[in-house]
Formats: structure tokens, sequence, C-alpha cells
């Protein structure tokens, strides 16, 4: 299957060959992870070089309990980023925004893919603004604000599988209404977003039934996330790129995903090419160890 976003990008979709990695450049200092306080530029330099399948951008933080950042300073900091990597750079761009004001400067100044956390919920004018640049689009599930996403209210699922596959058909028919194609939108679980450490867990198990279902890429942002941390003891997010691993791995193990967002794409890379070279029907023989 193809994904397609703004600009002509492309992406051939295929997880038997292995999925993409995201690599995540936060411009927010209170992104979770920490690293939203280090260098711009140097963390670029890093993603570029790992072989990414694109760079997803952010200036707001959307973890649990975060305030929202005033529209005027998002737009200052996504413009002053998008404009530092497209002198550097082509490779794809997607920008994390609920805001529909920032995704039209972001796609106006080379952004490719607008990744709403929001599932289209937060402004009602983000579906137009998407359709009318012909951008690609990562539709979350999540409920809910950052402020209010882990109350008791928004924890309540049926079945936590199904009431997400739900809202991806009902918010896919509502995008598709407002003039955004079907090829020009990919999945995310929202893993983290209004649900408890089984409700991850079990998405995180259902990840093919997802593809399968949709016939659209999926992605999965897992990346030291809370509950790696709750998990394993790790109360330091940035020394949970092992767990994150694991993750990945358990993912690429059952297929079905084809985008990981993550904050080590150099190591996560290095993790799958290594899987996919083990997996390799091409068997050497008389190899002695």
């Amino acid at each position: 299957m193809k994904f397609l976003a703004a600009h002509g990008v492309e992406f051939c979709c295929d997880s038997r060959k292995g999925p993409g990695i995201a690599g995540i450049l936060n411009l927010s200092p209170d992104s979770f992870s920490g690293d939203g306080k280090m260098d711009m530029e140097s963390r670029f330099a890093m993603i570029q070089k790992s072989g990414a399948s694109f760079v997803d951008v952010g200036a707001e933080s959307t973890r649990p309990g975060s305030q929202p950042v005033p529209e005027e300073m998002e737009i200052k900091m996504i413009r002053d980023a998008l404009r530092f990597i497209r002198s550097r750079s082509d490779l794809p761009v997607s920008v994390d925004t609920r805001k529909s004001a920032v995704a039209e400067m972001a796609l106006n100044e080379g952004a490719d893919i607008i990744n709403d956390v929001s599932g289209l919920q937060y402004d009602p004018a983000m579906a137009d603004v998407i359709a009318a640049h012909g951008a690609g689009l990562i539709l979350m599930h999540s409920r809910g604000t950052p402020e209010t996403m882990q109350s008791a209210e928004h924890l309540q699922y049926n079945n936590v599988c199904e009431d997400v596959s739900r809202f991806f058909h009902e918010q896919l028919a509502y995008a598709e209404s407002r003039g955004i194609r079907s090829d020009h939108i990919m999945l995310d679980p929202g893993i983290g977003f209004a649900k408890t450490q089984e409700q991850n867990l079990e998405l995180i198990r259902y990840g093919a039934a997802f593809r399968k279902e949709f016939q659209l890429p999926v992605l999965y942002g897992v990346s030291r996330k809370r509950f790696l941390g709750e998990l394993t003891g790790q109360t330091d997010p940035a020394k949970r790129d092992f767990a994150t691993a694991g993750v990945l791995a358990y993912l690429a193990v059952h297929g079905g995903v084809d985008f990981f967002r993550v904050h080590d794409p150099v190591g996560m890379n290095e993790m799958l090419k290594l899987y996919y070279i083990l997996l390799s029907e091409n068997k050497q023989e008389g190899v002695k160890i």
C-alpha cells in the first residue's frame, strides 16, 4: 500500500520489508523525555544520519497534564525549525500539532504530513487545511485534552481495541467527507493517550489487526512512555530506550506495523536492521560459530 503526502512525497508501506522510523524532534522544553531542552540542530543531524524515513517536529508537549502552548509561540518555533531543516535536507517532515493555523504555516514552509494527536477533534478547520494542501495525515486516537485525558472518565472502554477501531471508522469517514483521500492517511492507536497500562498492552498486541482491517499504514508511538517505566521500574524517561526496543521487536515479529515514532532513531534502526537480516531467507551455508 502507498501513503501519500504533500509536495509529491510518497511512501511504499510493506511491513514484510520492515517498518520505517520517524525520528522525534521535540522543540518544547516541557517534553516529557527531556530532549526538548537539547540542541535542535545536533538532534536533527542525528535523525538525518540515522536512516529515518521522516522527522516528526513538535513544539507543544502533549504529555498528560501538560499545558497548551500559545499559537503564536508554536508557529514561531515550528517555522524556525522547518526553515533550518529545509535549508539542509529534503527529508520528509511531519508536524505534530492540533492547530490549523500552525498546520497551514508548516505546509507552506515545506512540511509534508500533519500529525494531529487529537484525531481531527480539536480544530474544526484542520481537515480543510490538510485537504487543500494534499498533505499526509497521521490520524491518532485520543480522548479529552492533555490536561484531562488520564481522567477516570476517559479511561473507560467497553473493549479498547474495538472502541479505537470504531473511532478510526468514524474519523476516516469524517476526513474523507472533508476532502482528505484515504491514501493520504495513516493510523496511530494513541499509546499513552487516555489509556491505562493494560490498555496500552492490548493495543500493542492488536497492531497487525488494525492494518488488516483498514488496509492503511499504521504508526506506533511508544518511545520512552510512562507505561514502560511502570513495567520496568525505570523512572528516567531518557533511559527507557531498551524497553522501547522490546516493544518494537514484538511488533516487528508479529508484523502489520509500518512506522515507529522514536526518540533514538539510530538505536532503533540498528535493532530493526539486524532483525530483518536474521529473518532473511538468504541463508549462508557452512558457517561455523
